[in-house]
């Protein structure tokens, strides 16, 4: 199939562009990763001997569907292209030029456990929570802060570290930032060797990784950057959507292409996250137009309490699935003229914090729903390649995907429940969790663009939660949501009465 024939007219325009630096704004359902491997499929071209593109991606899920869609387009790809996370790119540097460094020759990455015992040893006095915000504070310095004096405390942490022969994550990117800035020889062998650079999601970079990029792009290389201002929700981790703002400023002459038709979700699901996101502060993005045709359906439901509203998820899922017993049919939980035919793999929960998911799994537990709740972080992929292929076939069983909103970033489904649309919980604004509201609107936003058909928007009158009795009031987002795109619903299924001549003939002999 041709270039043309597989791309729509602004696709093409950012496949096509032969300038030096790309921005291509790409919300969501838009084709982002279909026009950035077609782009790179067509930069190989311009590769002399010994030279790669360097693809950037923000995960390994990321990275492994980037592979294999490049593959059917690139003879020998791993020759040619060299994708992985920044922090992938960053170990590939330090062991390649390990013999230029200070650090440890045979370093590892430090686990999660290792670090807890390490920073025990540190500071025995304090409690655990304290230790964790210290950790935090450590590793969101470090994200922000490339290039800067240490303070004591890190200094401190990574003296430590090292006596151990170990860097942490975040260490991968600031000590290979360091390499390259130290050392001018490396610093222009590896620009020649990498002359296009891709970074993909790039509304999420953190400062370290915008000083890392702008070391890698010399004057005589190219860049394209790919991602959606509307869906940087990565701020708790120092991901600043200002470096998005400040592409042109940062790379002197680039040019922007708005990729804006939506192939996932039907128009009603479209305008109303559209009407959500309008709100928002962010930099202004080319509104999503709807190029397929579904009948969308917005449920949103009042529950009493979390537990209630966990059971109507149960309910509505059995009904999606045409139930999952005879129970299900007997008991009136599912009416048999009412079925979807989807299948469990099509529908995702979604919830603003981990510690929702209890009451929820437990109703899919006592239902009998397969559910699974996505566990593999990039660090355990460092720590344990034989995991992203664990993970990978774990993702394609039939069962119901159980996840917060950060982990719902980059997938689809056919149907999805976001549970806990409540004030002090979405937005998130509860005691110490006070968070920003822009960034909350904009993880709204993400929820609800991943629904290609259904979305259930759900919430609780009274919630418990961290030991407390909460009373909220509907979020704020539900609201903007104008009042002919929403379905609502408050009363409880009720199960079908037995007929009492039924249950007669049942016990007569």
């Amino acid at each position: 199939m041709s270039i043309v024939a597989s791309l729509n007219i602004s696709q093409l325009q950012a496949v096509q562009y032969q300038g030096r630096y790309l921005l291509i704004i790409a919300g969501p359902g838009t084709g982002k990763t279909h026009t950035l491997t077609y782009r790179i499929a067509e930069y190989v071209r311009y590769l002399s001997s010994g030279q790669k593109i360097l693809a950037i991606t923000f995960t390994n899920k990321a990275a492994q569907e980037m592979r294999v869609r490049l593959m059917p387009r690139i003879i020998d790809l791993d020759e040619k292209v060299l994708i992985g996370t920044f922090h992938q790119f960053c170990l590939f540097l330090l062991k390649k030029y390990i013999l230029e460094t200070s650090l440890p020759k045979d370093f590892q990455i430090v686990s999660q456990e290792q670090i807890k015992k390490i920073a025990q040893e540190l500071w025995p006095d304090l409690k655990t929570k304290d230790l964790k915000d210290k950790l935090e504070g450590i590793s969101r310095w470090k994200a922000m802060s490339f290039g800067q004096k240490k303070p004591r405390d890190v200094v401190l942490y990574d003296k430590h570290l090292r006596q151990y022969g170990f860097l942490d994550f975040d260490d991968l990117l600031c000590e290979a930032g360091a390499l390259l800035k130290g050392n001018f020889r490396i610093l222009k062998e590896i620009q020649k060797s990498f002359p296009h650079v891709f970074v993909d999601e790039y509304q999420d970079i953190n400062c370290c990784q915008h000083d890392l990029l702008k070391l890698l792009v010399g004057p005589e290389n190219f860049l394209t950057a790919i991602g959606d201002p509307n869906q940087a929700i990565y701020g708790f981790r120092g991901a600043d959507v200002k470096f998005f703002e400040s592409f042109q400023d940062d790379f002197q002459g680039a040019q922007e292409v708005f990729l804006s038709d939506n192939y996932r979700s039907s128009k009603d699901l479209l305008s109303a996250s559209s009407q959500v996101i309008t709100k928002s502060q962010t930099v202004s993005v080319a509104p999503l137009v709807a190029r397929i045709y579904l009948e969308g359906k917005l449920i949103v439901r009042e529950n009493m309490t979390e537990k209630a509203e966990a059971e109507y998820v149960v309910h509505e899922i059995e009904k999606l699935v045409g139930g999952i017993s005879m129970f299900s049919q007997d008991s009136g939980r599912v009416e048999t003229d009412n079925i979807d035919n989807k299948c469990f793999g099509d529908i995702a929960v979604f919830c603003r914090m981990k510690a929702q998911m209890s009451t929820l799994a437990n109703a899919f537990e006592r239902s009998g729903i397969p559910y699974e709740t996505p566990k593999i972080q990039e660090q355990e992929f460092l720590e344990n390649p034989d995991i992203i292929r664990m993970n990978e076939l774990y993702e394609k069983s039939e069962r119901v995907q159980l996840m917060t909103l950060h982990a719902a970033k980059g997938l689809e489904f056919s149907v999805v429940f976001i549970v806990g649309c409540e004030e002090g919980l979405l937005p998130l604004n509860r005691e110490e969790l006070i968070t920003d509201i822009e960034e909350e609107r904009r993880l709204f936003y993400v929820g609800m663009t991943r629904a290609k058909e259904k979305l259930y928007l759900t919430y609780a009158k009274r919630r418990f939660l961290f030991g407390k009795k909460y009373h909220n009031e509907t979020s704020r987002f539900i609201a903007d949501i104008h009042e002919e795109l929403k379905q609502y619903e408050k009363d409880l299924f009720k199960p079908k009465k037995i007929k009492q001549e039924a249950q007669g003939d049942l016990f007569s002999v």
